[in-house]
């Protein structure tokens, strides 16, 4: 599930998955994180401008694999054994950070409203950030891959 991240104020737009399923994103977001759903890749937060850069969260790890995977096929199919053009995959590993948030999943606990307790779930979380001024660049290779309905 992708939720817009409350942390900064930017503009933001509805983006409805289904009749069920719809929640707020960061204007100029709203195209990448409509079709991860489309490709069933789910995000949990992102952000159109962390210190000027743009953040997407995936809060599962096989979410992230799953998108790796499939820009690593992309590049495969384009470039081969050999390197012809910059693919999603190039841009991942050379103009991107990912970082890794590992915690244990938690419950509301049922003795105290105010309270959380473990649950002994292990929950990986990636974060991928890269440079704002490569929005467009991003989105052009992205499409590419996951190319839209």
């Amino acid at each position: 599930m992708s939720i817009g991240v409350i942390m900064n104020k930017h503009k933001q737009v509805e983006v409805k998955i289904n009749d069920d399923f719809h929640f707020s994103v960061d204007k100029g977001l709203e195209d990448i994180i409509e079709n991860f759903f489309h490709w069933e890749i789910d995000t949990c937060n992102s952000c159109i401008d962390v210190n000027g850069s743009i953040w997407i969260e995936f809060c599962d790890f096989d979410d992230w694999k799953g998108f790796l995977q499939l820009a690593l096929r992309n590049n495969i199919v384009i470039n081969g054994a050999g390197y012809k053009r910059e693919t999603l995959w190039n841009f991942l590993q050379e103009k991107a950070k990912v970082t890794l948030v590992f915690d244990e999943e938690v419950i509301n606990d049922p003795n105290n409203e105010d309270a959380f307790e473990g649950t002994g779930i292990l929950v990986i979380c990636v974060g991928l950030h890269f440079p704002k001024e490569l929005l467009e660049d991003f989105k052009e290779l992205f499409f590419e891959v996951l190319p839209p309905e």
